[in-house]
């Protein structure tokens, strides 16, 4: 009998694992440069945690394990619901902002697809205690500097942005009293639903035909920064929705306004977010989303803290490593050894080994296992991506020396034991 892996999730062999762990130093060492402190938090939390906040459409994703005690428990979905936990247990002990990112595998139950998985790694950055627009721009600015550092530029990924205050005040004079969040997590769908589905999920949550087409009109505005000032101009804005204008406009003096779109469908399908929301995607629209977050001001408070401002956002590592593998702009990777040793005979096999331990010392080195002929040994060490290899003969010993075969050039060169090591 063959098993097979689980659709959704991924095998990584020697050459995959270095280019995600490429991608993800890259990105650890951009959060680190924005003064983010690493953290890790168990896969597991309760069910009651996960489903605080977090949206009809997360809660019918969560892997939930089988109860066996009084919890039910359930893999996590995101890392921004572990990290509130987290900063709630020590909230009092820790100079504000604090700022945390983690880099570590997440769960969701939905239909696997090209940059979409059921099994997936994510960096997560959360900052805690800053209402200011700076900290919003922070964690932009942020996300701007992990795809610079791979390559990518503004002519290739935007931001699409929004304010959820903005577009719930807006919606306040069309949708229900209570129903607002419904139609958010409508409108968060529209692009995977057709104009008919649409207008009888409006409907159903008692917007007639002529609200839903004002709806339709709302969430149309997009465009540069400056389509802020139509938005302010054309639509009736509310107290609540002037809020998050300024909000919105506030952050964007603070980021580089060409990777930016200003896009009032972009709604972020979490509970939890009470201010700006955005999401980053490649230009042509090729791709999913490679970036998403926002302001969740409300969630700390939620989960027993004292209230406290936070905003964050995630990068996703399969759709990020998608689109970098189809501009051709992967992390270079190098699996093998620095030196594989390889025995003459068994005669020296004392010596290769002892050769191996000293070069372990300060670099990377393998040697042959098997006792096979030099040929082979040859064959193994390029086809494992050796850097050289170190033949190890008893006339080259008795002066002293071994030889060093260079695998990228073919060049050989006698070299000293003592400067070999």
């Amino acid at each position: 009998m063959t098993y097979q892996r689980i659709r959704g999730a991924e095998d990584y062999y020697p050459n995959e694992f270095a280019v995600r762990k490429a991608i993800s130093d890259v990105l650890a060492e951009e959060a680190k440069r924005f003064g983010f402190s690493q953290v890790d938090s168990p896969a597991i939390e309760t069910i009651k945690l996960l489903t605080a906040k977090s949206g009809e459409e997360i809660k019918q994703q969560i892997f939930v394990m089988e109860q066996r005690g009084s919890e039910e428990l359930g893999l996590r979905f995101d890392l921004t619901v572990p990290m509130t936990r987290m900063f709630v247990t020590k909230q009092r002990e820790m100079q504000k902002p604090v700022k945390w990112f983690a880099l570590a595998p997440m769960w969701r139950y939905e239909a696997p697809q090209k940059g979409r998985a059921r099994e997936f790694m994510q960096l997560s950055c959360e900052l805690f205690g800053s209402d200011k627009p700076e900290a919003d721009a922070a964690c932009i600015n942020l996300i701007i500097a992990c795809l610079e550092r791979f390559g990518l530029s503004s002519k290739e990924v935007t931001i699409k942005i929004n304010n959820r205050k903005l577009l719930e005040g807006l919606l306040s004079a069309i949708v229900p009293a209570g129903k607002i969040e419904n139609a958010i997590q409508i409108i968060d769908r529209m692009e995977k639903v057709t104009d008919a589905e649409f207008f009888d999920l409006m409907n159903g949550i008692g917007v007639d035909q002529k609200g839903a087409d004002a709806v339709r009109e709302i969430v149309s505005y997009k465009g540069g920064a400056d389509v802020l000032k139509k938005v302010s101009k054309e639509l009736k804005l509310n107290e609540l929705a002037t809020q998050g204008l300024n909000e919105l406009q506030g952050t964007l003096d603070f980021v580089d306004t060409k990777y930016i779109t200003v896009d009032l469908s972009i709604a972020r399908g979490l509970a939890y977010y009470t201010g700006n929301v955005y999401e980053c995607f490649d230009r042509e629209g090729k791709y999913r989303a490679l970036a998403g977050g926002g302001r969740y001001d409300e969630l700390v408070g939620l989960f027993g803290g004292e209230k406290t401002p936070a905003t964050g956002f995630a990068i996703g590592l399969t759709p990020l490593t998608v689109i970098l593998t189809d501009k051709g702009l992967l992390p270079a990777v190098s699996v093998g050894p620095e030196y594989y040793v390889a025995p003459v005979d068994e005669t020296v096999l004392p010596k290769a080994m002892e050769i191996t331990a000293q070069l372990r010392k300060r670099t990377t080195a393998d040697v042959d296992l098997m006792r096979r002929k030099l040929g082979k040994q040859l064959d193994y060490a390029a086809a494992i991506g050796a850097t050289k290899v170190v033949i190890v003969g008893e006339k080259d010993l008795k002066e002293g020396k071994v030889t060093v075969r260079d695998l990228k050039n073919g060049k050989e060169e006698k070299v000293l034991l003592t400067k070999l090591h």
